[in-house]
């Protein structure tokens, strides 16, 4: 039996897809900073999977948190065959103004909670050919209106984990990035906009758990029309790329 630890397994994607390793024989662990929402997350979780299903309060922006849940896995549950590092802070700027402290708090979950498991992790799965998959956003492929904060946090995610799939290479460690267009979770009705496309995250569970455990594949996106209509703005001039936004709304 396999071993998948998911961090922001308590809800929205994290917990659709631990639903979904589950129901095909895996070993799952989940992990959250916020043990009231985990506690029910595994409880619900444990109903006909009560040998398979652990779950381990776990704030990822504490490095020593990290070292500690991961060696907890490793030593007294399986080795971490897959880790899906999914725990993310989401904090629309609806006003477009200026906040430090918004930008902070993002980076600190984001970006260095991203950072502290890989930096935990690489030591475990070093020459075991296990994998690391982060989930990241299209928002990171180009800068948005009310996405700076957030959409940098997923840029750098991009950007790491590309480097990361040469790098790793010599280590052994797989590494795989996952881009989900618009799906419906806690994090996502925060938005004031229409959400085109929108998918649940069961949906969201389905392809990740055909992206991750079928053919290896480094970046797994979906909804296709989505995503690559966000590829292709990528590489728009800025004029016409802002001519597109004006005329979406007032920015």
């Amino acid at each position: 039996m396999k071993t998948i630890w998911i961090t922001g397994g308590s809800s929205g994607i994290g917990y659709a897809v631990a639903k979904k390793f589950l129901d095909n024989n895996w070993q799952v662990i989940i992990s959250s900073s916020n043990q009231k929402k985990l506690e029910e997350a595994a409880s619900k979780l444990r109903i006909n999977n009560d040998n398979k299903i652990y779950s381990i309060v776990c704030d990822i922006t504490d490095h020593k948190e990290v070292s500690k849940t991961v060696s907890k896995i490793e030593n007294d549950i399986s080795p971490i065959n897959l880790a899906l590092l999914g725990a993310a802070a989401y904090s629309p700027n609806k006003t477009q103004d200026f906040e430090l402290n918004n930008y902070e708090l993002l980076i600190n979950v984001n970006l260095k909670g991203t950072l502290n498991c890989i930096d935990v992790l690489k030591d475990f799965m070093s020459g075991r050919n296990d994998h690391i998959a982060i989930i990241s956003s299209p928002v990171g492929f180009r800068g948005m209106p009310t996405a700076g904060a957030y959409g940098m946090t997923k840029a750098a995610q991009l950007n790491l984990a590309e480097s990361l799939y040469f790098d790793f290479k010599k280590l052994n460690i797989k590494v795989s990035v996952i881009n989900p267009g618009f799906i419906d979770t806690e994090s996502t009705r925060l938005n004031s906009f229409k959400m085109p496309m929108l998918k649940s995250a069961e949906y969201s569970a389905e392809k990740i758990y055909s992206g991750l455990t079928k053919k290896y594949k480094f970046e797994i996106y979906f909804p296709f029309i989505v995503v690559f209509i966000v590829k292709i703005m990528r590489i728009l001039p800025l004029k016409i790329y802002s001519f597109i936004w004006n005329k979406l709304g007032n920015f």
